[in-house]
């Protein structure tokens, strides 16, 4: 099965995201979602989207260190958080990396 790696680092950009990552899942692709600076700001101002993309059985990490500077927790985020290490290994497993920043 097919990977693909997407990387949010803004906030104006989960609606593409979202919509990218459905797709991808429609054509039978695995999804792995790294949310970064915004992008992690963008996930606690839109949870029913995050509940979605998680319905749909993709992957999704936001950064710890981008949710702290931000003052989210793990539950204003709606997802895992997590660290580089995380978003390293997603790009390193990936058959491709689409990238938002």
């Amino acid at each position: 099965m097919k990977r693909l790696a997407i990387v949010l680092g803004t906030r104006d950009d989960l609606a593409r995201v979202a919509a990218l990552a459905h797709a991808a899942r429609d054509r039978g692709t695995e999804v792995q979602l790294f949310a970064m600076d915004e992008g992690v700001a963008a996930f606690a101002a839109d949870p029913a989207r995050v509940v979605a993309l998680v319905d749909d059985d993709c992957e999704l990490v936001a950064c710890a260190q981008s949710a702290h500077v931000r003052g989210l927790d793990e539950d204003a985020v709606g997802v895992l958080l997590g660290s580089q290490d995380d978003h390293a290994a997603m790009v390193h497993g990936a058959d491709r990396v689409v990238a938002f920043t």
